[in-house]
């Protein structure tokens, strides 16, 4: 339920995550054009990139144009609920120009009744290479998308009618154009300098019809971001310790037009400016061989005012507030397959502008504090040819978290939290054409001060756990099963206990992918044993749960082609 709040997804090292809610429309980025995902773990991705950054952050790597070739690619997919997806791209190379334009759309009746999505989206990629390694670069996209809201259901509607929408006429609908402009200019073979520039503007609209009252709301979300980065890989000043300083600037306005319980409009305006300089120290101790360490502070200077526009306009909020994010690590290669590691931090995350200015019954602005919380975690790793084991014992204490409170309808500060736990990886290459990978998580997370001292911290699992078995049955053909585990959790307003845990629930998924000459064949079956789930529980008036229900068995073919 947190985690749009606490996980900063980014593209290339730049945020996607806007300064709402919201979680990040991955829409904007074609899974063809992607390299790797690299995930960074705890409190230290604060210190890497920022606000928004507490839990981690997930950084997704395009591929680089300077090493593709030219390409027209059309794809087509068809999976349960009547969803039907295209996907037009082409890619060319023009001397030291390389123009780049994906196209898609996307139309599913999703699961449950009276729900559908529909969604379409355009890019304009445009990038000149220099002599020397430099680049300059623009990237325009749009996305257009309409959405049903059904809202959550009566956790006894669950098991008799787990497709039923309980608003049926419900629906929002959002717009995203975004333009991104950039130089990378490279010194040499060990530094550069990154400068970048993205504008972006999202409009939503949303219509709900709750109690016989009907709520519309029009929200306009502006956002400037400018990144500049100065790294060099090589050693400065033959010390060994290798530095990496950048900042970060963001403008950002938001406005909101909506009416509350009594029918009565209310436009509320949030102008928020946020400024983040940053420097990392990458250090390798001359005494000792195989010691590595990573120094890094970011500074967050947070500043916001918000406006009532209805005659006449009066300020409701202003604030000024200054955090910082610290974190210190340090690895120890005891010998070339066998490594120790341990790091401290310290994240912050402010506000969002839709958790200070409300949107639906309430209209109050809330003055929140900034979250923030201190990370320690201890491991060990083997790396072998064939193998790959990890062990690592965490601990996070989490002050002021925001968190929204269903009853009041309003955000608010939570009581301090600890999470604690220990998390195993196992890798496995079973044969040249067989692996294996697995994760597994054991957390305790609970309240530490307050009337709900004790409590288990809400939407929180004791246990999860992955698997996946990839099997290369030749070099044309390949098959995929992966499982998930989910453990039972609190529901999110439920200090009381007064509704049991969610049930807990395991999902198992295949995968078959067959190449062809220029043609790929994708064939897939998610929740293979049509497990019956859902997510968020949430207490109702009358001791009540609410939840939201997910897919059962879902079937997809999708057929590529490449010129």
């Amino acid at each position: 339920e947190q985690a749009t709040r606490n996980v900063l997804i980014l593209i290339n090292g730049t945020r996607v995550s806007d300064m709402t809610i919201a979680g990040t429309n991955l829409s904007r980025i074609l899974t063809e054009d992607v390299q790797e995902i690299e995930i960074i773990k705890g409190g230290t991705a604060s210190m890497l990139f920022g606000d928004g950054a507490t839990a981690g952050a997930i950084n997704i790597i395009t591929k680089d144009p300077l090493y593709l070739k030219d390409k027209f690619q059309i794809k087509n997919s068809l999976k349960s609920f009547n969803t039907n997806k295209q996907v037009i791209s082409s890619f060319n190379k023009f001397y030291d120009i390389v123009i780049d334009y994906p196209m898609s759309t996307l139309a599913t009746d999703v699961y449950t009744n009276l729900s559908d999505y529909d969604q379409s989206s355009f890019g304009f990629n445009l990038t000149k290479f220099n002599d020397n390694g430099s680049r300059s670069f623009l990237e325009f996209k749009h996305i257009d998308e309409q959405t049903r809201l059904p809202g959550s259901i009566l956790l006894t509607d669950f098991y008799t009618n787990p497709k039923y929408s309980r608003f049926p006429e419900d629906f929002g609908t959002e717009k995203i154009t975004s333009l991104k402009i950039g130089r990378e200019k490279k010194f040499d073979n060990n530094s550069k300098l990154s400068t970048n520039l993205r504008l972006e503007n999202k409009d939503q609209y949303s219509s709900m019809l709750s109690w016989g009252i009907r709520y519309k709301s029009k929200t306009t979300l502006n956002t400037a971001h400018l990144n500049s980065q100065y790294i060099n890989n090589g050693s400065l000043f033959w010390t060994g310790v290798t530095p990496k300083f950048g900042i970060d600037i963001y403008n950002s306005t938001y406005k909101v037009d909506a009416n509350n319980w009594a029918y009565a409009q209310y436009i509320n305006k949030a102008e928020q400016r946020i400024i983040e300089p940053s420097m990392i120290f990458n250090i390798k101790d001359k005494k000792i061989k195989g010691l590595d360490y990573e120094v890094g502070l970011r500074s967050h200077h947070y500043d916001i005012e918000v406006y009532n526009h209805l005659a006449p306009k009066v300020k409701v909020l202003s604030n000024k507030e200054d955090n910082y994010a610290w974190s210190l690590g340090a690895d120890y290669k005891i010998e070339k397959k066998h490594k120790i590691f341990g790091h401290l931090s310290r994240s912050y995350r402010s506000p969002r502008l839709d958790e200070i200015v409300t949107v639906g019954p309430s209209t109050s602005i809330n003055p929140l504090k900034h979250q923030f919380s201190h990370d320690v975690e201890l491991g060990y790793e083997q790396n072998s040819t064939d193998h790959r084991y990890k062990i690592s014992i965490f601990k996070t204490l989490i002050k002021n978290q925001i968190f929204y409170n269903a009853t009041s309808f309003a955000n608010e500060n939570y009581d301090p939290s600890v999470h604690e736990g220990i998390e195993l990886e196992f890798d496995k290459k079973i044969s040249e054409k067989i692996n294996f990978n697995s994760n597994s998580t054991f957390m305790n997370s609970y309240v530490t001060k307050g009337t709900f001292k004790g409590n288990e911290t809400p939407y929180v699992p004791k246990w999860r756990a992955n698997a996946t078995l990839t099997y290369e049955i030749d070099k044309n053909s390949k098959f995929n099963y992966s499982y998930k585990y989910f453990g039972k959790t609190r529901a999110g307003n439920d200090d009381n206990y007064l509704i049991p845990k969610s049930k807990s629930y395991q999902i198992s998924d295949i995968k078959y992918s067959y190449k062809f000459k220029k043609f790929t064949l994708n064939s897939f079956v998610n929740n293979v044993l049509d497990e019956k789930y859902y997510t968020n529980l949430i207490l109702g008036s009358g001791n009540v749960g609410y939840v939201y229900p997910q897919a059962g068995r879902t079937i997809g073919f999708e057929i590529e082609a490449d010129f």
